[in-house]
């Protein structure tokens, strides 16, 4: 393991996919990159093509119910054993609703199993249209490779999984259901220092957004009115937050950066984080915890996500 340190940073029940044949070829598919979202387009037999958003902290691979609806669209008796855990202060949707899909990119199988079923009108009001999610159990099936600039995802067989070549920071983790969580030491402008466990989401678009019990140690209890506030949406509605600048973040004792004065962070007011549900398991609740790492942090490197070593590899960007 070669540690990258102190970089500079400049900013800003579970249902796997069926297997598919083996890929022995990597795939590469173009990413479009706008408003720091990842969108990539892929072909379903019976859905035709779709616009989807690339969210490694969206669970399941997910389709707008409008789309959904043009197939066979399944309703389960256990209907209120799911909930959208994530961003705003709403009412939960709890409907399970789920639909078979074959997502292609070419010839190549890309996903072949059951997505959920959506409303997601809210965010295609902020977003734009798009058709809906391409998930955590997306990722974990695959090693994928993410680049930002040019903006690719290279996916390959898990067997064929390997570290890149030059300096990396290699760290660990929680892999769970829900996603993959990153330990973190976050020390804040005040000078104070707390331990967070860190939701890796390449569907936010901000560099960290944390839960309420950061307000403490960034000094927001002492001093409410040293942040600007500031207005998110998330699948469960609209949410409140406060943006403050970070002194420092170290993810897994591996990766040192130093953000720097202008990059700003965001900390939840009460209710941003929708709570999760007892029925959900201990790795859901600890998904919403803390908060979550965006692209805003995530697109200054390169990250290989190496399911079968349960590992992920960060190169910074400008490396080749």
């Amino acid at each position: 393991m070669r540690p990258v340190r102190h970089l500079p940073l400049v900013l800003a029940v579970l249902l796997l996919p069926r297997t598919l044949t083996a890929q022995s070829t990597p795939i590469e598919l173009p990413l479009n990159y706008s408003g720091r979202h990842l969108y990539v387009k892929v072909t379903d037999e019976h859905l035709g093509p779709l616009t989807l958003m690339l969210d490694t902290g969206f669970q399941r691979t997910t389709l707008s119910a409008s789309v959904a609806n043009k197939g066979q669209v399944h309703s389960h008796f256990w209907e209120r054993s799911l909930s959208y855990n994530g961003f705003g202060a709403g009412k939960a949707k709890r409907r399970y609703l789920t639909t078979g899909v074959s997502l292609r990119s070419g010839d190549a199988v890309l996903f072949n199993g059951s997505a959920v079923v959506a409303d997601l009108g809210d965010l295609t009001k902020v977003f734009g249209p798009f058709d809906g999610f391409l998930g955590w159990d997306f990722i974990r099936r695959w090693c994928a490779t993410l680049e930002y600039n040019p903006a690719r995802l290279t996916l390959r067989e898990p067997a064929r999984c390997s570290a890149p070549a030059g300096p990396y920071a290699s760290l660990s983790g929680e892999w769970t259901p829900q996603g993959l969580l990153l330990p973190a030491q976050l020390t804040f402008a005040s000078g104070h220092a707390a331990p967070a466990l860190l939701h890796v989401d390449t569907g936010s678009d901000i560099t960290l957004l944390l839960s309420t019990r950061f307000r403490a140690p960034a000094g927001l209890d002492e001093n409410p009115g040293s942040a600007q506030e500031s207005h998110g949406t998330g699948v469960n509605g609209r949410y409140t937050t406060d943006v403050l600048p970070i002194a420092k973040i170290d993810l897994d004792g591996q990766l040192q950066l130093a953000p720097g004065k202008d990059t700003m962070i965001a900390i939840g007011r009460a209710g941003t984080f929708t709570a999760v549900h007892w029925w959900e398991g201990p790795s859901a609740v600890k998904v919403n915890r803390d908060g979550v790492i965006g692209n805003a942090l995530l697109d200054r490197f390169r990250w290989t996500f190496d399911s079968a070593a349960k590992r992920v590899y960060a190169v910074p960007a400008a490396e080749k």
